[in-house]
């Protein structure tokens, strides 16, 4: 449906950490162009305190390679503006390292909100979230900090000055549970690492990337690790729980657990 002249549709959505490669940007800028001249289109970006802007992505990549060499090629932001000369459509995306921002407009509600569905599905599909993973970053951290605490007083709470008397009726009485309790304790404390060290490598492969010069890997988070992110997800596991075994084995010592 046609808007009158003073007034148009528009749509603005907001999304987080989008993947996005060479070919996914193509794309995503050539269905957003749809049905506009190449005049009215405009892709640009900011390198060390530098604008560029060029009609093509390819005159742009090879704009700031030549103004800015030392950027690579995993850009922190890129936008582009298409729009109509009469302005009855207009397109614009900005993306960067934190959110995607699309905001659609026309005279046309029917091409407005078919256009806004396209964009959307293609960024649903390369990664991006409604969510800010920035808030489920910190849920996981207390949820660490919970199970660090508990860890903590559970080692500690014993260790006030007890006569021999004391210490021996403490040992016969723990001494028939305290596998058990070591077990358990050991176990909740494992979970808490484990769970927050899974999301934080999970946060890494998943993280926002504008790759102008490559393609992003797909599958499963695991398969987007590089070869020492996961090497370091193996190894870090095993040296948390090898630490935690060692602590709980302490505390069972010195303070009879």
């Amino acid at each position: 449906m046609a808007a009158s002249s003073n007034q148009q549709t528009d749509l603005r959505k907001v999304y987080y950490q989008c993947r996005l490669g060479r070919d996914d940007l193509d794309h995503l800028f050539a269905v957003a162009s749809d049905g506009i001249s190449p005049g009215g289109v405009q892709i640009s970006t900011i390198a060390s305190n530098t604008r560029y802007w060029e009609a093509t992505l390819t005159e742009l990549v090879a704009a700031v390679r030549t103004g800015t060499p030392e950027v690579g090629h995993d850009w922190t932001n890129i936008s582009l503006k298409a729009e109509t000369p009469s302005g009855e459509r207009s397109v614009t995306i900005t993306l960067d390292k934190e959110r995607a921002e699309l905001n659609v407009a026309g005279a046309d509600s029917t091409w407005v909100y078919g256009q806004t569905a396209r964009l959307e599905a293609f960024l649903t599909a390369h990664g991006a979230a409604t969510s800010s993973p920035k808030y489920e970053m910190k849920v996981s951290l207390a949820f660490l900090a919970f199970f660090c605490i508990f860890g903590y007083f559970w080692l500690t709470h014993g260790g006030h000055v007890e006569s021999a008397e004391e210490c021996i009726k403490k040992a016969q009485a723990a001494r028939g549970n305290q596998v058990y309790i070591n077990a358990a304790i050991g176990a909740m404390l494992a979970v808490g690492v484990l769970g927050v060290l899974f999301k934080v490598f999970k946060e890494r492969a998943s993280r926002a990337r504008l790759l102008v010069d490559g393609s992003i890997p797909a599958g499963a988070w695991w398969a987007r690790l590089t070869t020492s992110e996961k090497i370091a997800a193996i190894g870090i596991p095993v040296a948390a729980l090898a630490t935690i075994g060692t602590l709980v084995s302490a505390a069972s010592d010195v303070f009879g657990k």
